[in-house]
């Protein structure tokens, strides 16, 4: 477990897959980790989400954190566990589903939207919180959260530009969950990889800067 929050931190983007990708997962997992994004997602409403997870977990698992975003229930986090997702993403706060998080020795990064929220999913045993929707809150209400609860792992997600990523981090943020923005598109389209490796650039850019 402290290695996957180590492997999320070194790059402090989250890169998140929704959609189809016609089975170039691994080819993106390694187009963003040579551009230095060293964790990403695969979420549970994209088709062959779990055949996904485990063909990542299974390729780049000992470099990168591999996780599986949208879990809504506790038989989800089980069975992604066992196609080797090591940290688990909600869109909501959903103690039980922290829980059964905790009891696989997975990372819990649950969906909230209000400091009671973070709390209870603090309280709950997550190792960081997703500020979700994060466009409808914006880096204030990072920095604003920090000052009463200073401790807490706080990952925007939801518009995350480059630009507004380094507000974020500015703000006190650990890291950004990062989607369209980022591997938006036609994977069939051609250079389209290209294309990601170009925005994943980007993003490592304003990290350094910030």
């Amino acid at each position: 477990m402290q290695n996957t929050l180590q492997q999320i931190q070194r790059g402090r983007v989250i890169a998140i897959l929704r959609g189809c990708f016609d089975g170039r997962e691994a080819e993106i997992a390694a187009a963003l980790f040579e551009s230095g994004i060293t964790a990403m997602e695969v979420t549970l409403n994209s088709p062959g989400a779990l055949v996904a997870i485990e063909r990542i977990a299974s390729a780049f698992g000992d470099r990168m954190a591999v996780g599986a975003g949208t879990v809504l229930t506790t038989d989800q986090v089980r069975q992604v566990g066992e196609k080797g997702a090591r940290f688990v993403v909600s869109p909501n706060r959903d103690c039980s589903v922290i829980r059964a998080t905790k009891a696989l020795g997975l990372v819990s990064v649950p969906g909230c939207f209000t400091p009671s929220e973070v709390v209870e999913a603090i309280d709950a045993g997550a190792d960081a919180v997703k500020i979700f929707p994060a466009a409808c809150l914006g880096p204030a209400f990072v920095k604003g959260l920090r000052g009463p609860l200073p401790e807490v792992r706080t990952v925007p997600t939801g518009g995350v530009t480059p630009e507004i990523a380094c507000e974020y981090f500015d703000a006190g943020a650990w890291a950004v969950g990062v989607g369209s923005e980022l591997v938006g598109g036609d994977a069939s389209e051609a250079g389209w990889l290209d294309r990601v490796r170009l925005r994943a650039r980007a993003y490592a850019l304003a990290i350094a800067e910030g």
